[in-house]
């Protein structure tokens, strides 16, 4: 028997991941370059609607000590662990919220809004409330992302899932075991489609693809509800007709406030290379890296790319506490990594930005 929205939020929390899409330094740089005065988020009120278990949000707490950041999920279970794992990483400047969009009446407004897997996977009235909330509670200069899945490119992808349920219906089995049997009897397209929902597999599925609300938008009804609500794009928008051309199946977007004052267009800010290292450095990640390597989740590098490591290459990393030079590193790995190149290994996570 399918969940309904609330219960499907309620029981589980959606997987631990960041979002490089929904970066406030990345999206600051390309506000700026519209033209719009957007504060520095080291500095800023940050807010997150549908947090989950924080990993996002923390990860932007570690990199800006300073920043005002705010989560806010339905789930008490995420929010919980949200709490947990901020105090373990000693992130003191995060605050967490357990709390219905529909219920949240936060102080003041925001610089940065993130609305990450929230738009196409809620019903209408929280869509609506959503884009509504975003128009009151943005700053005059404030950026807000939100991301939507397209529905140009799940015009294919919908059938696949219509066939999968049918085959849930008539045999009680689970998404990824119904999609097994679905391939059998696939066309080429379809196939691929499968393999592409395999490869999320069955937490980001229970989130996504099969989730009790998933609603696909064009990019014209989306910037069409966000202007009811006092938004406006920001940054290269596309058509509805390049999304069909080229079946694009997701969209993030970035709203700022219909009012806004854009000024001059600006150049891009140059990114900072990655930092290189000597065999005589002392590896050290930060508290919320470490955090993440003992918990075995996802570790976010500078880009807030989510990282996944094995079982030996997070042993290795568990000794990267500043105590150990790379020399005694290197000796570490051999004994709890022995089929490791560590150099190559260390050379690969300094240039993600692991240790910046």
């Amino acid at each position: 028997m399918r969940r309904t929205f609330s219960e499907l939020f309620l029981a589980d929390a959606y997987p631990p991941m960041s979002h490089p899409s929904a970066d406030p330094a990345a999206n600051a740089d390309i506000a700026r370059a519209a033209g719009l005065e957007v504060k520095d988020p080291a500095d800023a009120r940050i807010l997150e609607i549908g947090c989950a278990t924080g990993h996002h949000i923390l990860s932007l707490v570690s990199r800006w000590p300073n920043a005002d950041c705010t989560g806010v999920d339905l789930s008490g279970k995420a929010i919980s662990r949200a709490r947990s794992l901020a105090r373990r990483a000693g992130l003191d400047n995060a605050r967490f919220c357990e709390c219905s969009l529909l219920e949240f009446a936060p102080e003041g407004e925001f610089d940065f809004i993130i609305a990450h897997g929230i738009f196409s996977w809620v019903p209408d009235e929280v869509k609506i409330h959503l884009l509504d909330f975003i128009g009151k509670k943005l700053s005059p200069s404030g950026i807000a992302t939100v991301s939507f899945n397209v529905a140009a490119g799940w015009k294919t992808r919908m059938p696949v899932v219509e066939k999968v349920r049918a085959i849930q219906a008539a045999g009680d089995t689970d998404e990824m075991t119904a999609l097994q049997i679905l391939k059998t009897v696939a066309n080429a397209e379809e196939a691929a489609i499968i393999d592409d929902m395999l490869a999320k597999g069955a937490e980001v599925l229970a989130f996504d693809d099969f989730a009790p609300v998933m609603d696909a938008w064009s990019l014209g009804a989306f910037k069409k509800l966000a202007g009811h609500s006092g938004l406006r794009l920001l940054g290269e928008e596309g058509s509805d007709a390049e999304d069909e051309s080229g079946m694009r199946t997701f969209r993030s977007e970035l709203l700022c406030r219909a009012d806004a004052e854009l000024g001059e267009r600006k150049d891009l800010r140059p990114k900072i290379a990655p930092t290189e290292f000597s065999v005589h450095d002392f590896t050290k990640l930060n508290p919320w890296r470490m955090t993440c390597v003992l918990e075995g989740l996802p570790v976010v590098d500078a880009a807030l790319k989510p990282c996944v490591f094995t079982t030996q290459q997070l042993l290795v990393m568990s000794a990267m506490d500043g105590s150990k030079s790379h020399f005694h590193l290197a000796d570490h790995a051999k004994e709890v990594a022995p089929q490791l190149d560590f150099v190559a290994f260390l050379k690969h996570i300094t240039s993600r930005g692991m240790f910046s």
